[in-house]
């Protein structure tokens, strides 16, 4: 008797603090999905880079960066642009906006070369637990548009491509590293801690 009571109170432990954990959200539950739009009303003014501070990882050298479009962010980013129009999200809107992240790890990549189609040939993989995962969409940009960065360059581009994975690999707290690959197998790497993100 005394082994069982303390085999429950242990398994209430463990399921009393994995639900507080914060890990990435594959399946948003109704309260989940008042926090996001509430996080997006509330947060209508906040400038686009700390709105999506918890989404995104800027590379070394400051410019480069990729935003991880989670069913959370997502819905917060869309509850933003209609509280900004002064309107509210449908039910059929928040449900479609989940839909189009759903079983996928979307990656927003804002890259910068030397000509407009730099990242015409690029390719990504993602790297978890030493396991390569090809992208199920890639979406390279072939126009870059010429862009200023405040460096004594004479013309650099600015290019914004999407890939998206299967996340049914993943499990939703883990690390993950975003790898962008040139033609000339230059890679540029982003790590994305899972369970630091909604």
């Amino acid at each position: 008797m005394r082994h069982l009571f303390l085999f429950l109170r242990i398994m209430f432990l463990l399921l009393a603090f994995s639900s507080n954990a914060q890990a990435v959200y594959f399946n948003l539950s109704d309260e989940q999905i008042k926090q996001a739009i509430g996080y997006g009303e509330n947060n209508k003014d906040a400038d686009y880079i700390s709105f999506l501070g918890e989404w995104v990882v800027v590379s070394t050298d400051g410019y480069e960066w990729v935003a991880l479009n989670t069913k959370f962010s997502v819905l917060a980013y869309e509850a933003k642009q209609a509280a900004l129009a002064s309107g509210k999200l449908t039910e059929a809107q928040i449900y479609q906006f989940i839909s189009e992240v759903d079983d996928i790890l979307s990656f927003h990549v804002v890259l910068y070369g030397n000509s407009s189609d730099f990242a015409r040939d690029y390719h990504a993989v993602l790297l978890y637990k030493n396991k390569a995962i090809q992208p199920v969409t890639e979406q390279n940009d072939t126009q870059a548009k010429p862009a200023n960065i405040g460096i004594r360059i004479p013309v650099i581009y600015r290019a914004t491509c999407r890939y998206d994975f299967p996340n049914y690999f993943i499990e939703p707290d883990a690390e993950v590293t975003l790898i962008i690959l040139s033609p000339l197998n230059k890679e540029r790497r982003f790590v994305f801690n899972l369970k630091e993100m909604r």
